[in-house]
C-alpha cells in the first residue's frame, strides 16, 4: 500500500485511486467522479497526468 499522495489539491492517494480503477474507473471521468480526484484547485492540472499513467498500468 502506497502513501502517496497524487492529488494534492483534494489529498488523494495513489491506492484510492488504483482502487477505483480496479472497480471499473477506466477514464480520468471516471476516476474524478468515483474519488473526486482533478476536482481540486488546480482542476487536475498536476494530477491528470500520474492518474492517466495508473489508468495505463492498472485497467
Amino acid at each position: 500500500m502506497s502513501d502517496k499522495i497524487i492529488c494534492l489539491c483534494k489529498g488523494i492517494s495513489e491506492d484510492t485511486i488504483i482502487d477505483a480503477i480496479k472497480n471499473g474507473a477506466d477514464t480520468i471521468e471516471k476516476v474524478k467522479e468515483a474519488t473526486g480526484a482533478t476536482t481540486g484547485h488546480c482542476h487536475g492540472s498536476r494530477c491528470k497526468g500520474p492518474i492517466e499513467e495508473l489508468i495505463a498500468k492498472y485497467k
